[in-house]
């Protein structure tokens, strides 16, 4: 170790001797200087360093490797993402149009529903209004075959006489035998 260090001295040493003989003589001994420095790093710093060098690449490239499976995932997920938007908003529309039409068709239902029921209603009405006039009717006819009837028998009363009785028995009897002789 001595040796490293006290070598750039006798570099400069060589240097002082060799004067002003010439520039090639004293880059020479600059270039021995420098290969014997480069060799003395490269044999005691090399495995260190090659080693250093060889971890770092490792884990650079295992660092690249994960974060291209990151960005590939994270890419991943973008497009599904964006798969999802897409039929997202196709599925907005389609329950939209699904909603619409099942509106459209409970309209028509209850509206079909409203005027059967109308009909019903209006018919019910009809037969209804018709049996309160039959049955008025009926009161009225009863009312005056009950009145036509007291009318006739205090005009009976009041007017038969025993011959218009005789009268009335003989055509009965008549009538019940010309019935049994039949």
């Amino acid at each position: 170790m001595g040796a490293v260090i006290a070598a750039p001295s006798f570099a400069y040493a060589a240097e002082e001797a060799a004067g002003n003989s010439g520039s090639l003589f004293g880059t020479f001994f600059f270039t021995i200087n420098f290969l014997l420095f480069a060799g003395i790093i490269y044999y005691f710093a090399g495995p260190m360093a090659s080693a250093f060098f060889r971890d770092r690449a490792t884990a650079i490239r295992s660092q690249l490797e994960r974060l291209t499976s990151a960005l590939k995932e994270a890419q991943d997920l973008a497009n599904r993402a964006a798969e999802r938007m897409a039929h997202l908003e196709q599925d907005v529309a389609q329950l939209k149009s699904e909603m619409e039409n099942e509106t459209a068709f409970l309209v028509n239902r209850i509206r079909e529903g409203a005027r059967t029921t109308a009909e019903r209603i209006r018919h019910d009405t009809e037969l209804t209004s018709a049996a309160i006039v039959e049955a008025a009717q009926r009161r009225v006819r009863e009312r005056l075959a009950a009145n036509a009837a007291n009318i006739a028998r205090d005009l009976i009363a009041a007017s038969f006489e025993p011959a218009d009785q005789a009268r009335l028995v003989d055509n009965f009897m008549d009538k019940i035998r010309t019935e049994a002789a039949q």
